[in-house]
């Protein structure tokens, strides 16, 4: 039986090459857009879920009430907690780890600055499943001088991954390759390239006087609890302990500080906590792109479903005399799903293809190494569970319509549909391109979103600039001011300034040392916080909306500030604001002026208070503006006097611009991802406009025949055939409209700066829809018009 419905359907593909190369294109199409996207969606929400502990494992958050006002939310603890936290029975493991950046790392006379770079304590592989290639745990926790790396970096320094036993130089010491370990998978939320010891870290007498002690919170722990532990009452316990050890200022325990155990497979998505080192996920964009699957894969069977329908009069005599010689429902019913079957699976044999293709662009696209191994479990259910989605879309409804025709009514010519089959294919034309309205109206808004972020006037200056930090331990002994001065003589130099952080994402801030006239007893805000020069202003082309900038080499401005608008509003200065008394950082100076707001962070948050202030200590950021046209010399210039008081450790420059783009980079990639696959939906309703065009025209040849013959112009014809159509996009137009502007309005609001949604976007999409559809159309209708009547049958 299962033989001949398979004689059957193939014969029937095969009869009707041009309806089945459409099925099979849209429906690949759909296939490869839907396996990409759920490759994504799966990749989020599996993060941190593949280590065998993943669900007795937490991470210890603090939240720290740095006023009425306001609590900050950190993923670091003191060193100290982990010791004290091991004897609780609660806990079976505590770990520790610090990030670092910027390690110099040499190999003969190969140099790179290692970036993504973490110091663990011993025990870190025995909570975190690595995959080891070379060399062992054991082997890294044998010493201090030990250093594990991931296969593509060993590659990289050595261009091999059996490297175990080789040593590579860090600073002036040796370091012995002890292990190293697979690639890190997508959905790690640990991305290091490089794990050194923490007791490595330690052994500088620097890093353990300032992190011995319980006021520094620079580490994230991290703990395995038993499978009976009462999260709650550990929480209670983990917050006593810290309690008791951070005194307030009458020596009791704190109640500022309250500790909380995190699940692992929740720190991907904790956007609430400030500096976190990773990238954090949004369950509300993995919703939306699994939304975003489903509805391309549902355009694509919707094609299927239409045109199988709508060619469904020319095979009733076909059902009705298998009903006359003995078929019976379900023969029937299985043959058309045999059909449907090997179509879906056609589309999946393209949509291999395709994926295994295509997936380089998209890795670079979303940033992630996605791989497709054939033994990967992950890729098969997501191939199978959307091909049997698609099946399951494809097959039922077609396959009931076909096999439920009555064989004395198709015998005898009658209509065997009545006019709710014809509503029912509108009806699914509506929704594809309402689906499709939908994304290019979204589509459009994104753009005009990206551009006004791309065009904004942030109120300052970024153009031909770059900056290069100098290393912490190279600052006591290298002094930037010296670097400046001779920076400024080189060629292709324009300016020099020397600040503590980035212009375009100050992320350093502070709370509980200010002090004003005027200030309330319980009012103890957060503020932003920048060193900067007395040309820092000129360089970036500030404003002042009051007052002064910093003199030179003014020994008064060293405890003075200067305030930008929103901290003189946010703060209440009373008037006038210059020359107000003003402590800052332990030092009790004034006002001397008020610089105009400008954005320092993303435009997805208000401007906040920001304190300006210059001090020598904090000087490590190097901002060098270049002369137009000359990026390449000045860097040249840098690199030269950086190697003469900086050795051994390479340049690593970002251009400001770049910075910048960095910002948007998360909202940039889904931009990008959300236009391919608009673009993809659009080209699949297209496809199926075409096919029930073509049919059309098939079905109503007789008559465009007759209408020529009694003298119907060919754009009379073209007209006839096209206006159903152009209506039904127009139904689609007004439907979508209402639900983009809905959705937009709610993706803007995720931006405290944003465009507003114009009227004129709503007809201009429609416009552009109904061109694209009468274009679609208009190559079966002139075809049809213009065939010579004699020949219609």
């Amino acid at each position: 039986m299962l033989k001949n419905h398979i004689k059957i359907a193939l014969r029937n593909l095969f009869g009707s090459r041009l309806f089945t190369s459409l099925n099979i294109i849209g429906l690949s199409g759909g296939m490869v857009a839907a396996v990409f996207i759920l490759l994504w969606v799966k990749n989020e929400s599996s993060f941190d879920t593949f280590h065998k502990k993943s669900e007795q494992i937490k991470r210890i958050l603090t939240h720290y009430q740095v006023s009425k006002q306001e609590i900050w939310h950190w993923s670091s603890t003191p060193l100290l907690l982990a010791n004290e936290i091991k004897l609780l029975p609660e806990i079976t493991k505590a770990t520790r780890k610090i990030a670092s950046s910027n390690l110099p790392i040499k190999v003969a006379d190969k140099m790179i600055l290692a970036d993504h770079v973490a110091y663990v304590d011993s025990n870190w592989f025995e909570v975190f499943d690595y995959n080891f290639l070379d060399g062992s745990i054991n082997d890294f926790k044998s010493g201090i001088r030990n250093i594990a790396m991931t296969e593509s970096r060993a590659e990289q320094l050595f261009g091999k991954t059996d490297v175990a036993g080789k040593i590579v130089r860090i600073d002036s010491l040796d370091y012995k390759i002890s292990a190293v370990f697979a690639n890190n998978p997508a959905n790690s939320s640990f991305q290091y390239d490089y794990i050194l010891p923490l007791s490595a870290y330690l052994s500088n007498p620097g890093n353990l006087k300032n992190d011995n002690n319980w006021g520094n919170f620079n580490y994230e722990t991290f703990i395995v609890v038993r499978p009976d532990a009462d999260l709650k009452k550990l929480d209670k316990k983990l917050t006593a302990i810290i309690s008791n050890a951070k005194k307030d200022d009458k020596g009791n325990p704190s109640k500022d500080i309250v500790l909380e155990s995190e699940a692992l497979a929740d720190l991907h998505f904790n956007n609430a906590v400030q500096g976190a080192g990773q990238n954090t996920g949004d369950h509300k964009t993995v919703y939306i792109f699994f939304g975003l699957a489903m509805l391309i894969l549902f355009v694509a069977c919707i094609n299927y479903v239409n045109l199988t329908t709508a060619r469904a009069s020319m095979r009733a005599k076909e059902v009705g005399m298998k009903k006359l010689l003995g078929a019976t429902h379900s023969h029937l019913f299985g043959q058309f799903m045999t059909e449907s079957i090997l179509t879906c699976l056609l589309s999946l044999g393209l949509a291999l293809i395709l994926i295994f293709a295509l997936m380089p662009s998209f890795n670079d696209l979303t940033g992630k190494i996605f791989v497709l191994s054939l033994t990967n479990s992950s890729l098969w259910y997501v191939l199978f569970g959307t091909t049997f989605f698609a099946i399951l879309l494809t097959g039922i409804y077609p396959s009931l319509l076909l096999s439920s025709f009555k064989p004395f009514e198709t015998l005898r010519g009658n209509n065997v549909f009545g006019s709710n089959n014809g509503n029912f294919r509108k009806g699914l034309v509506i929704v594809q391109f309402t689906v499709s309205v939908v994304f290019l109206i979204s589509t459009l808004v994104v753009f005009q979103q990206m551009k006004f972020i791309r065009d904004k006037k942030l109120g300052y200056d970024r153009g031909r600039t770059f900056t290069f930090m100098l290393p912490w331990n190279m600052v006591p002994k290298v002094e930037a001011k010296m670097m400046k001065a001779q920076l400024l003589n080189q060629p292709g130099i324009e300016d020099v300034t020397i600040s503590s952080a980035n212009i375009v994402d100050i992320s350093s801030s502070h709370s509980g040392s200010l002090d004003w006239d005027g200030r309330p007893a319980d009012f103890q805000p957060t503020v932003g916080q920048i060193n900067v020069e007395s040309n820092f202003q000129s360089m970036f082309g500030l404003k002042m909306s009051d007052g002064r900038w910093f003199a030179e080499n003014s020994i008064a401005d060293k405890n003075n500030v200067i305030l930008n608008e929103a901290a003189v509003r946010k703060l209440n200065i009373p008037k006038p604001v210059i020359g107000q008394r003003f402590h800052f950082q332990g030092k009790k100076g004034t006002v001397i002026g008020v610089v105009k707001d400008f954005h320092y962070k993303s435009l997805r948050e208000k401007i906040e208070p920001l304190v300006l202030f210059t001090d020598s200590e904090w000087s490590r950021g190097i901002y060098v503006k270049y002369t137009k046209g000359n990026a390449a010399l000045a860097i040249k210039s840098v690199e030269k006097i950086r190697a003469e008081m900086v050795p051994n450790y390479p340049l690593d420059y970002k251009f400001l611009d770049e910075t910048f783009d960095r910002l948007y980079k998360n909202e940039q990639r889904s931009a990008t991802l959300f236009n391919t696959f608009t673009i993809i939906a659009v080209l699949i309703s297209c496809l199926g406009l075409f096919g029930l065009a073509t049919f059309t025209a098939e079905r109503r040849i007789k008559e465009i025949g007759i209408r020529k013959v009694l003298g119907a112009s060919i754009s009379g014809i073209v007209k006839l055939l096209s206006t159903d159509f152009v209506i039904l996009v127009l139904i689609s137009v007004l439907i979508a409209s209402p639900i983009a502007y809905y959705v937009m309005n709610k993706w803007l609001e995720g931006f405290a700066y944003r465009i507003e949604i114009h009227w004129w976007i709503f007809p201009m999409i429609g416009l552009l829809t109904v061109l694209i559809a009468v274009f679609t159309i208009s190559f079966q209708s002139i075809k049809a018009a213009m065939m010579n009547p004699v020949k219609s049958e």
